[in-house]
């Protein structure tokens, strides 16, 4: 095989990884915002997406693994089926096992849309606290996204299981992103506001029950 043969194979390569990617990004895009395109029903263009990565770049690749994941969405945010969701949730694990970072998005925004379309902490928790364990393990994960997955954690924990993890959770946050100003400014002083919140309600409950 020529070099000039082997360069094209590459860059043929990258090309089709960026593709599956994008496809993977709006497909996910479209179910968490409820919007089926004109190309199809939600879970056509999301059992399209999880087809093509399979047979363009195989099933042990990344882009599969998320385009099983995008299925788990759907079947969570849109069917409400949870069992169906979990069981396509362990399939993407399993294609990553321990280099499972690609997964991290998703279950942030899975939790984003419990908080916030479907107000159900209970729901937000679970996926919320699981982006956060991945990355927290993964090396090189972007600081300010772990802070963003912090704070949307502590919104749910602060309804489901009470402020004062929520709290924890915000101060780590902000430690973070104290570090990474002025990139990180509007988060930090959205995450600020949100701690002075609970940080008096935190008092008034201490009062309440003294």
């Amino acid at each position: 095989m020529s070099h000039t043969s082997g360069d094209q194979m590459s860059t043929d390569s990258v090309r089709v990884e960026d593709a599956a990617k994008s496809e993977n990004d709006w497909v996910r895009a479209r179910i968490l915002k409820q919007d089926p395109p004109a190309e199809g029903s939600l879970l056509k263009i999301a059992e399209r997406a999880r087809d093509m990565a399979a047979n363009s770049l195989g099933k042990e690749h990344p882009a599969y693994a998320v385009a099983l994941q995008n299925l788990g969405l759907y079947y969570d945010a849109i069917e409400n089926d949870t069992a169906k969701a979990n069981e396509l949730f362990a399939q993407a694990r399993a294609v990553l096992k321990d280099d499972d970072l690609p997964l991290a998005y998703g279950f942030h925004w899975l939790g984003i849309f419990h908080n916030q379309v479907s107000h159900d902490a209970n729901r937000a928790e679970a996926p919320l606290a699981e982006a956060l364990a991945i990355q927290r393990r993964a090396p090189g994960c972007d600081d300010v996204q772990l802070a963003e997955t912090m704070i949307a954690l502590a919104d749910a924990k602060s309804v489901k299981t009470g402020i004062h993890s929520a709290i924890a959770l915000l101060e780590e946050a902000l430690a973070i992103l104290r570090a990474r100003a002025p990139e990180a400014n509007s988060i930090l002083l959205n995450a600020e506001k949100r701690l002075g919140v609970l940080a008096t309600l935190r008092r008034m409950q201490i009062e309440d029950d003294s």
